[in-house]
């Protein structure tokens, strides 16, 4: 199955799209093949034919009316369990292109569809508050754990400015954290190595890892605006690290006791805010206790202007507390990679190092 049409590309022209070679042996050296414009989906259920339209709810209720044709089923991605995701996989139809409309649990369900069907793959983020639009496993929520199955290579990964700018400004700057992450995973990632406790040290991707943490700090002030230029920086930072990522079959550079962090609160609490957000309160917090330049880390969310503050998010200061009084048992338990959250009980002396990084 193949369409094509035209969007507008880095260079203001029009750029082609063949639709239907996933699995033909494509390869990218930076990640997957991405068009960026404004539009881009108005009208692609028209060009695309039969789909099955994976979505979060309100941002599909918004966008279907421009879609065009109808898709053949559509289905609200609300669950990340094993048994879940297999169901909707069988349900769905033969000679159909598997469209991702959302967020995080959108892209990951549709890779997921994808993957056990190998039937072509779209993806439409609606957010930029994750990365998973660009990382080939789907990330599972399997016994209280999360883990990471599949090998998803979508054919195109659509970047509308349009939707992307009409969303809350928090979509767009909650972005940062699976790429401010690194900061901290780096650091996570050579402590390991030091105690024999991870994947060999790779010079390559720790240089890269640093550049992604230079270049997000020069993107700011477009990410704070969510100008095109800014929007195109960030999405481009997570297309390089969801490739760096399968290129080393790990995300030791890139995921660390900051995620461990966000995934124990997450049990902690039975819920969750936008993920970038939750993740970036874990870099504030593992940087300051663990002395690992929190000054750069605390100016770098200030300046793309991502919610920080336990207020704005709806967060008590408690669930804080009580996520640091498991996070040391948690991250052993969930067999994570080994990290400064494995290494130390946290006392009152780091949860008072974590209030006062947290300004409360």
């Amino acid at each position: 199955m193949t369409w094509q049409t035209t969007t507008t590309g880095k260079d203001g022209g029009n750029t082609p799209i063949t639709i239907g070679n996933a699995h033909t042996g494509f390869s990218a050296l930076h990640g997957f093949k991405t068009e960026y414009g404004s539009g881009l989906f108005n009208g692609l259920g028209d060009r695309l034919g039969a789909t099955v339209v994976i979505h979060a709810d309100k941002p599909w209720d918004v966008l279907q009316h421009s879609y065009g044709r109808a898709p053949v089923m559509a289905i609200e991605a609300n669950d990340l369990s094993p048994a879940q995701l297999d169901e909707w996989a069988k349900s769905v139809p033969d000679d159909v292109t598997i469209v991702g409309v959302g967020g995080g649990t959108a892209m990951d369900v549709a890779k997921w569809v994808h993957w056990r069907r190998q039937l072509p793959l779209v993806q439409v983020p609606t957010l930029a508050s994750v990365d998973a639009c660009f990382t080939r496993m789907s990330a599972l929520r399997d016994q209280n754990k999360v883990r990471y199955e599949g090998d998803a290579v979508p054919d195109v990964v659509l970047v509308d400015f349009a939707i992307l700018q009409a969303a809350p400004s928090a979509f767009i700057s909650a972005g940062i954290g699976d790429v401010l992450s690194c900061h901290t995973a780096l650091a996570d990632w050579r402590f390991a190595v030091s105690k024999g406790e991870s994947h060999p040290w790779n010079d390559q991707a720790a240089g890269a890892s640093l550049r992604f943490v230079d270049g997000l700090e020069k993107s700011a002030s477009g990410i704070k605006d969510q100008s095109e230029e800014g929007i195109r920086s960030l999405m481009e930072l997570h297309r390089e690290i969801g490739w760096l990522c399968h290129d080393l079959q790990h995300a030791r550079f890139e995921e660390g006791s900051e995620h461990f962090f966000a995934y124990a609160f997450e049990q902690v609490t039975g819920r969750t805010i936008l993920h970038g957000e939750l993740v970036s309160l874990g870099v504030l917090i593992m940087t300051a206790i663990f002395d690992n330049d929190y000054a750069r880390v605390k100016r770098i969310i200030t300046a793309c202007g991502t919610r920080h503050g336990l207020d704005e998010l709806g967060i008590k200061w408690e669930e804080i507390e009580a996520t640091l009084k498991i996070l040391q048992k948690f991250s052993i338990d969930g067999g994570y990679w080994y990290s400064y959250a494995h290494s130390r009980n946290f006392g009152e002396k780091e949860i008072e190092i974590a209030r006062k990084a947290l300004d409360f």
